[in-house]
């Protein structure tokens, strides 16, 4: 190893230690400093490189959260923008990927409820009185 290699190693295990130091509020601070910094470029690039780095449970887990913190008809308009930008055969495509992402549980669910809309209609329709 050369001694400048060396010396950013030390360097950077010495910062990252007095990062660890300090409390969460100045990490935090320090952080969105460091983001102010970038370029826009820069930063959609490391953006990027994380969303490539997780996995699709991650990315499962990462929206869920953030459906959860929002009201149904903001939920609505996110929906509505985002099939507005893509043609319908990729809007299509989309609906088939996120069908087939979901857990077996809420694919049974689903299938359970649609199950039982279609029996309560049945009975209604035979217990109806042709007029």
């Amino acid at each position: 190893m050369t001694d400048v290699n060396q010396r950013g190693r030390k360097r950077s295990e010495a910062a990252r230690k007095a990062s660890l130091a300090r409390s969460p509020e100045s990490r935090r601070e320090s952080a969105l400093k460091g983001a102010a910094k970038r370029s826009p470029e820069e930063r959609s690039e490391s953006a990027r490189k994380a969303a490539a780095a997780r996995t699709p449970e991650m990315r499962r887990e990462a929206s869920l959260k953030a459906a959860a913190g929002r009201t149904p008809d903001q939920r609505r308009q996110t929906a509505l923008k985002g099939a507005a930008n893509r043609d319908r055969e990729a809007h299509r495509g989309a609906i088939r990927e996120a069908l087939a992402a979901r857990s077996p549980e809420a694919r049974k669910e689903t299938a359970l409820k649609a199950a039982a809309t279609r029996r309560r209609k049945r009975e209604a329709a035979k217990g109806k009185v042709p007029g």
